[in-house]
């Protein structure tokens, strides 16, 4: 089937340019980066880079789109057939800590970048931002219905959430920061700690 081994090849392709685009976009910024630089590594002229997508802007967004896309399943499939509040948001910050250091790069690009997109496609990100929030408003909702969580506007207190989460990304180093495990485990115990009536 040559025609299928000619889109697996694409695909394979594509991966490494979006790899290759992130890096640079990551290191010396969406716009200091050209179409050049990105062909350049990947080992292909600027004209055939052009093959594949249709503006340096189709990079970026791809990237900002699939990282927020990829986040929003590991949160739902980590939540799957969990109904207790605390339990909920305990697995939901576990799965956005892991989401970050795995992804270390493509979520810091989304931090910094997000801006540079342009009309629709800002928004189209923008609306996969709020479905991944309201994952976490939802599952805080539930927990001070329950009486269970702090009372406090539910979306202030997930912006705490994960803002306090997404700055790993800043400091967080493979070779001489704590494994993954003791991350989620101690930013578990911080947050629930602060979120968590005392009475419970």
């Amino acid at each position: 089937m040559p025609e299928a081994h000619e889109s697996a090849k694409a695909n394979v392709r594509m991966a490494e340019i979006l790899d290759s685009a992130a890096k640079f976009f990551y290191t010396k910024g969406y716009h200091a980066t050209s179409i050049e630089d990105v062909a350049r590594d990947v080992g292909m002229l600027k004209g055939s880079l052009y093959y594949y997508i249709k503006s340096k802007e189709d990079l970026l967004y791809g990237l900002l789109l699939d990282v927020m896309e990829q986040g929003t399943g590991g949160v739902e499939k980590a939540l799957e057939g969990v109904k207790d509040p605390v339990e909920r948001l305990e697995k939901g910050i576990e799965q956005h800590v892991e989401h970050i250091i795995r992804n270390q790069v493509r979520v810091g690009l989304f931090l910094h970048e997000f801006n540079s997109l342009s009309g629709r496609r800002r928004q189209r990100v923008q609306e996969s931002l709020k479905k991944y929030q309201k994952i976490f408003t939802g599952i805080i909702k539930d927990g001070q219905a329950s009486g269970v969580f702090i009372s406090g506007d539910p979306d202030l207190l997930v912006n705490a959430i994960l803002g306090m989460c997404n700055w790993i990304y800043r400091w967080y180093h493979q070779k001489n920061s704590p494994k993954l495990e003791v991350v989620e485990k101690t930013f578990v115990g911080l947050i629930m700690g602060g979120i968590v009536k005392r009475e419970r």
